[in-house]
């Protein structure tokens, strides 16, 4: 058994709605341990994995919420100081579920929780304003300008440019002197 399908099923064990099976449980777990190799800790895998809590409602499967979740921190490499921790935590080191109130939080939980909404479509970090989806489940067109292969998106109200693109260009002639 691979080593990122244990962690799944220990973490599942701990959590069971992050169940995956089958063809899901195979696939992340292939990602899991190509992580575990390239330099992730089990602390840091299921800290991205199991640390927030899934959107409310779940309108698409654990498996894909997962997917996203992992898919996001494989964008960015693991930290240094915990790839050199070699204990591997017990599964009582799991994450604790979040809980439903930040007054419910101590101080300690509070400072280390990121409140990332995720797409309740996808699963992905980060709504468009006022929505619960994501501006690619929303089908928002891409950024025209964005450069890049992965373009932003853009608000289909607005002139094909997302909000980063619109905030960075400037008058030519603001600042100049007559």
């Amino acid at each position: 058994m691979h080593p990122g399908i244990q962690l799944l099923l220990e973490l599942a064990a701990a959590r069971p709605e992050l169940l995956l099976t089958g063809q899901a449980l195979t696939d992340q777990g292939r990602v899991v341990t190509v992580m575990l190799e390239s330099g992730w800790s089990r602390e840091q895998l299921l800290h991205v994995i199991a640390a927030r809590p899934l959107p409310h409602p779940v309108r698409t499967t654990a498996g894909a919420i997962i997917a996203a979740r992992l898919r996001a921190a494989q964008t960015y490499p693991p930290s240094a100081t915990a790839a050199d921790q070699h204990d591997e935590p017990a599964c009582d080191a799991l994450p604790p579920r979040p809980t439903s109130t930040a007054a419910a939080r101590t101080v300690s939980e509070a400072l280390t929780y990121r409140a990332l909404v995720e797409c309740a479509g996808c699963g992905v970090p980060g709504t468009a304003p006022g929505e619960d989806l994501c501006p690619a489940c929303l089908g928002w067109p891409p950024c025209r300008t964005c450069p890049g292969p992965t373009a932003r998106r853009a608000h289909p109200d607005g002139d094909g440019r997302c909000t980063t693109c619109t905030s960075a260009v400037t008058d030519p002639m603001e600042g100049s002197t007559p």
